[in-house]
C-alpha cells in the first residue's frame, strides 16, 4: 500500500497510512486511543502529539502555546503526514487500558469484585441447566422423546415450553446409543441428558440438549455497555458467584466521547455498522479474556444480560440511533425481547440469548433501570434520589408509590472533556486536590501515584471546591486576582486566565497542569445542569431537598468522590452525608440481579411502565433553575447552610491572616 510509514512512541507501534489521512486515523489503525472527545472535529484540543521527525501539513495552533508549537506539538486530527514520521504521544494524551492502571487499585474495585452469590432461595437464573435420567419408553408408555423431555423440564420450570426443530431431530440420538451390527444397527437406551432452559417470550425455551451430565458448566455474562468503558462479569449460574471480571475502554471513543458525536458519525455511509461492530468486538474481546481466565469454553456461556444508556444499547443491537436525538426523541425500541446473541455477533453458545435491561426513553436507558433495581428505591417508603453522574446526568426521584426521571445534558467536563488539562481516570490523573488557605500551596494525589499529567473528574471537583473556600474565585466562578497570587497568569496563546496547580517541572508531562477561567465555566455549567435537573424533579412533586431521605450515586465515578467538595460547588444538594450512599457500578450489578433471578427480570419490565419521564427542555421552569444553579454553590446560599458557614469562617481566617502580616 502506498503511503507514509508512521512510528508511534512510546508504544513502538508502526503503521502505513494512505496519503491524505490524518494522524488520528493512523493511530486508530493500530488501536492507539488518543484523549480526543470531539471525534476528530478539531474543537477539543485533546489529541495532542509531538512530531519527533518528519513533516506534516495542517493547521492546529488554536489549542497550542507558542512554546508547544516550537517543540513540535500538533493536533493529530488536524494534520496529515507529508513524509514518514516518528510521533510521540505525550502522557496527557494517552488513553490507557485498565490492565495498565492496575485492576487491584481501589479506584476500580467494582470491576474485579468477586463477592458471594445470592442465597439458594434467591437463585432462580433466567437460564438454567437440568440433568435428567429419563425413563425408557415401553409398549405401555411409548411417549415420544420430545414430549418425554418437555414433561421433565416443565416440572422444573413451569409455564409454556418451546423447543426448536434442530434439537428435536437430534434428541433420539442423544437419548440412545446406536450400535452397528453387520449391515444394520440397533438402539440402546441411555436416557441421561442435560437440557439448557431459558426464559423467553413469557415462557421457557429449551436452548440445547447434551448427552450426560454437564449441569455444572453454566455461565452468563453481565455486560455494562458504557459510553466510556465496557465491563464484563462472568457469572456462574449454578451458584450465582462472579467467577471473573474484565473491563476495557469502549472502542467507539475514537468516533467521539459522547453519544451525540457517535450518532452523528452513524449518519455517515457505513458509520452505523462501524459503531455496531466496534462495540461487538469489545464485548467479544472481554469474552475471550474471561473464558481463558476461567478455563471454560465460549459455548459454556448461555446468556448475556446487557445494561447501558439507550444509545449504547441501540448500537449494541444495531438499531437506528438518529431518531434518538431528534424531536420527538423516539427510540427504535425500549424493551427488545431476548434474541440469539449470535444474531448481533456475540461469540457465546450458538443458541445463547442476549437480554437487555428495558429502557425508559431516548435519554433514560437500561442503566437507570439497573440503578433503580440495585438501590431498591422503587420498594422503599423513603423518598430517594438516584443520580447517575456522567455526560447525560440521569436523575430519578421516588419511592414505592411513584418514580419520575429525567436526563440533563451535563456535557463531558466531569469525564475530562472540554477542560484544558482534563483527562479520564487513567494513569497520572489527579483525583484529589487540597489548596492551603494561607499560602495557596497545592497538594495533589493521582490515581496510581504517578506524577500528575492532568485532572480527572474528582480532581476537578476538588479543585473548584478548594478555590471557592480559599477565595481564589468568587461565587460566579471568576478569578479574584488579589487572592489568587502568582499562581494566576494569562495564558500564552491569548486565551482566558489560568491557575497553575502543578508546574511542568513537577508534572509527569511537559506542561503545567492548570485550571482556566473557561474550564471553570464549563464545570459550573455541568454541575448546574445536574443540580437543576434534580431540583426540577423535586419541585415537580411539590417537595424540596429537605424531604429527601436517601441519595444514591451510581457509577465508578463515585468511588473516590469527596461529598463535601460536591456540596461545596453545588453539584449535590446539601443533605446530611449519612443519607448519601454510593452504589458503584449499578449497571453490571443490575444485570446480575436480572440474570440470577427471573422475578427480577419481570420486575425490570414492570419498572419501565412505572417511571414517568420528564423532558426538561419543555419544562418552563428548568432554565430558570439552571441559571440559579450556575453559581457556587447556588444563587440561594440558604440552600447550602454548611457551605455558607465555611465561607464565612474562611473569610474570617483570611482577614486575620492579613492583619498578622501587616507591619
Amino acid at each position: 500500500m502506498a503511503g507514509f510509514r508512521i512510528r508511534f512512541l512510546p508504544q513502538e507501534y508502526e503503521t502505513t497510512v494512505e496519503e491524505g489521512k490524518t494522524l488520528l486515523e493512523a493511530a486508530r489503525e493500530v488501536d492507539i486511543y488518543l484523549g480526543g472527545i470531539c471525534g476528530g472535529e478539531g474543537v477539543c484540543g485533546k489529541c495532542r502529539v509531538i512530531i519527533r521527525s518528519g513533516e506534516v501539513e495542517g493547521e492546529s495552533t488554536d489549542f497550542l502555546t507558542r512554546d508547544e508549537i516550537r517543540r513540535g506539538y500538533v493536533l493529530a486530527c488536524q494534520v496529515v503526514p507529508r513524509s514518514d514520521l516518528v510521533v510521540e504521544i505525550p502522557p496527557e494524551s494517552r488513553l490507557v487500558g485498565y490492565e495498565e492502571i492496575g485492576k487491584d487499585s481501589e479506584r476500580f474495585r467494582d470491576f474485579t469484585h468477586r463477592g458471594p452469590g445470592p442465597s439458594p432461595a434467591e437463585l432462580a437464573p433466567i437460564v438454567e441447566k437440568f440433568f435428567f435420567t429419563l425413563a425408557e419408553p415401553s409398549l405401555d408408555t411409548p411417549t415420544a422423546d420430545q414430549e418425554r423431555l418437555l414433561e421433565a423440564v416443565s416440572k422444573k420450570r413451569p409455564g409454556s415450553l418451546q423447543m426448536g426443530l434442530k434439537i428435536t431431530r437430534e434428541l433420539p440420538r442423544l437419548l440412545r446409543t446406536r450400535r452397528v451390527r453387520r449391515s444394520s444397527w440397533n438402539w440402546k437406551w441411555d436416557g441421561q441428558v442435560t437440557a439448557t432452559v431459558a426464559l423467553r417470550g413469557g415462557g421457557n425455551e429449551v436452548l440445547s440438549v447434551e448427552s450426560g451430565d454437564t449441569s455444572d458448566r453454566s455461565f452468563g455474562l453481565a455486560l455494562d455497555v458504557g459510553t466510556t468503558t465496557v465491563v464484563g462479569h462472568l457469572v456462574d449460574l449454578t451458584s450465582g458467584i462472579t467467577r471473573e471480571a474484565a473491563a476495557k475502554y469502549n472502542s467507539q471513543i475514537r468516533y467521539g466521547a459522547d453519544v451525540v458525536n457517535r450518532i452523528n458519525h452513524a449518519r455517515q455511509s457505513g458509520g452505523a455498522e462501524t459503531l455496531h461492530q466496534a462495540i461487538i468486538q469489545d464485548a467479544n474481546s472481554l469474552i475471550a479474556e474471561l473464558v481463558e481466565r476461567a478455563h471454560i469454553g465460549r459455548g459454556d456461556i448461555q446468556c448475556v444480560v446487557a445494561a447501558g444508556n439507550t444509545s449504547m444499547l441501540h448500537f449494541l443491537l444495531g438499531l437506528e440511533t438518529d431518531l434518538i436525538r431528534l424531536a420527538p426523541f423516539t427510540p427504535a425500541a425500549t424493551s427488545p425481547p431476548p434474541l440469539r446473541a449470535a444474531e448481533v455477533g456475540l461469540g457465546i453458545h450458538p443458541r445463547g440469548l442476549l437480554y437487555t435491561l428495558p429502557m425508559v426513553g431516548s435519554f433514560v436507558g437500561g442503566d437507570v433501570t439497573a440503578g433503580i433495581l440495585v438501590s431498591k428505591i422503587h420498594k422503599s417508603e423513603e423518598l430517594s434520589l438516584l443520580l447517575d453522574i456522567g455526560t447525560n446526568g440521569e436523575v430519578v426521584l421516588g419511592n414505592r408509590d411513584f418514580l419520575v426521571a429525567c436526563s440533563a445534558s451535563a456535557g463531558p467536563a466531569l469525564e475530562g472533556g472540554s477542560v484544558s488539562c482534563g483527562m479520564r481516570a487513567t494513569s497520572g490523573a489527579i483525583d484529589q486536590v487540597r489548596i492551603f488557605h494561607r499560602d495557596l500551596a497545592v497538594s495533589t494525589t493521582t490515581i496510581d501515584g504517578c506524577p500528575p499529567v492532568g485532572l480527572c473528574g474528582t480532581g476537578l471537583i476538588d479543585t473548584l471546591s478548594e478555590m471557592v473556600l480559599t477565595g481564589v474565585v468568587d461565587r460566579r466562578g471568576r478569578f479574584l486576582a488579589g487572592r489568587a497570587g502568582n499562581r494566576l497568569r494569562d495564558s500564552e496563546n491569548g486565551g482566558p486566565q489560568e491557575f497553575v496547580l502543578v508546574s511542568a517541572k513537577q508534572s509527569g508531562g511537559e506542561r503545567d497542569v492548570v485550571l482556566s477561567q473557561a474550564d471553570i465555566e464549563n464545570l459550573i455549567r455541568t454541575k448546574g445542569s445536574i443540580y437543576a435537573a434534580a431540583d426540577s424533579l423535586v419541585q415537580s412533586v411539590d417537595l424540596s431537598f429537605t424531604d429527601i431521605q436517601k441519595v444514591y450515586i451510581a457509577g465508578a465515578f463515585g468511588n473516590r468522590l469527596d461529598i463535601s467538595s460536591c456540596i461545596t460547588i453545588g453539584l449535590l444538594p446539601e443533605v446530611p452525608t449519612v443519607r448519601i450512599k454510593f452504589i458503584g457500578n449499578s449497571c453490571v450489578a443490575g444485570a446480575k440481579l436480572v440474570m440470577l433471578n427471573r422475578a427480577m427480570f419481570e420486575e425490570a419490565l414492570r419498572l419501565r411502565d412505572r417511571i414517568s419521564y420528564r423532558e426538561l427542555m419543555v419544562d418552563p421552569g428548568y432554565m430558570e433553575r439552571y441559571t440559579a444553579a450556575c453559581f457556587l454553590p447556588h444563587t440561594d446560599l440558604a440552600r447550602f447552610p454548611s457551605v455558607a458557614e465555611r465561607l464565612a469562617e474562611h473569610a474570617r481566617t483570611s482577614r486575620h491572616s492579613r492583619k498578622e502580616t501587616q507591619p
